[in-house]
């Protein structure tokens, strides 16, 4: 029968490197089990650690394994329990208590070093018949998680993925309600619709369009779900304005979408810089603008709304 595992390839490799876990402690356990140790192979870790430091704190343990507290705590309790470690004083910090191994403990570890001994032996066998060495391929696999996480590589690939499935188009007269209803639906929510959100959003062909401008709206799984735009302030200077998404497509990357549309629209217009005007409350707006290069600007000019702003800068050239 075809193994289901190594059909998935990568899909499944945290399931192959913890199936052979396993594989090799269960070995492990089934030597020790043989030979009449009593002992588990997942406390070889922390015994040798102690027995070379003479005493450690769950800190300290945690710190030199890489393991979580919780780990390290489950561990000690399994060991303490078959007398195997206890806890003796900090002469430097009563407060703090280290571990030490018991002589039980010392007389188990010292037991199994010819057994670890055969056991590595036989990992090299393996290596070589395998023709690799599996240790020099786990520090280089760890070495590259360390760069850059599975989660944070995941991730990037995701929000690539969700970029690519946006369809950004461009203003006509047909989709005019959704910009203005986009952004009434989002202005509710934040603030209220001041008179400059209506004299703009009613008239967007006058305000924005014929003055230089653009609008883009965003569609995802064939629905309008955002909208933004380019203003024009000057021969050299845009605003990015009127960013939103509804608030079921949000966390999606659609933002981030429009408001590379607005860039990309300046800049093809020879624009030296991109502005916008935002409010403190909207953080993860903020986050997104700083993402892509906007720097807050100090007393760029005096704004048309009530609400509370601040202006925000990319320059373009």
């Amino acid at each position: 029968m075809t193994n289901i595992l190594k059909e998935l390839r990568e899909s499944a490799v945290s399931h192959r490197i913890k199936r052979l876990s396993e594989n090799l402690i269960n070995d492990t356990k089934r030597i020790y089990k043989e030979l009449n140790i009593d002992f588990e192979p997942r406390w070889f870790v922390i015994s040798h650690l102690l027995n070379e430091r003479k005493s450690a704190s769950i800190n300290e343990l945690s710190n030199a394994t890489g393991y979580t507290h919780p780990a390290i705590i489950q561990i000690v309790e399994q060991m303490m329990k078959n007398k195997l470690i206890e806890t003796s004083k900090n002469l430097n910090d009563k407060r703090k208590r280290k571990l030490v191994l018991t002589k039980k403990g010392e007389n188990i570890f010292d037991s199994i070093h010819p057994v670890v001994n055969d056991i590595e032996d036989s990992i090299k066998e393996i290596n070589n018949e395998a023709g690799y060495d599996i240790l020099h391929v786990i520090e280089s696999f760890e070495n590259a998680l360390n760069e850059r996480s599975l989660y944070e590589r995941t991730k990037l690939r995701n929000k690539k993925r969700q970029l690519d499935t946006i369809e950004i188009i461009r203003y006509s007269p047909s989709n005019k309600e959704y910009f203005k209803q986009l952004n009434f639906e989002w202005l509710q929510k934040y603030f209220e619709i001041e008179n400059e959100d209506i004299k703009i959003l009613s008239d967007p062909e006058n305000e924005i369009i014929k003055k230089g401008g653009e609008i883009f709206l965003a569609r995802y799984e064939g629905e309008i779900v955002g909208t933004c735009a380019a203003i024009k302030l000057d021969k050299e200077n845009f605003e990015l304005a009127k960013l939103c998404v509804t608030e079921k497509a949000q966390g999606k990357q659609i933002g981030k979408k429009l408001a590379l549309a607005v860039i990309g629209f300046t800049y093809a217009k020879g624009a030296k810089a991109v502005l916008l005007e935002t409010a403190r409350s909207l953080k993860a707006a903020i986050k997104l603008y700083e993402s892509l290069g906007f720097k807050y600007i100090p007393d760029f000019h005096q704004s048309n709304y009530k609400r509370p702003t601040f202006w925000m800068k990319l320059d373009l050239k």
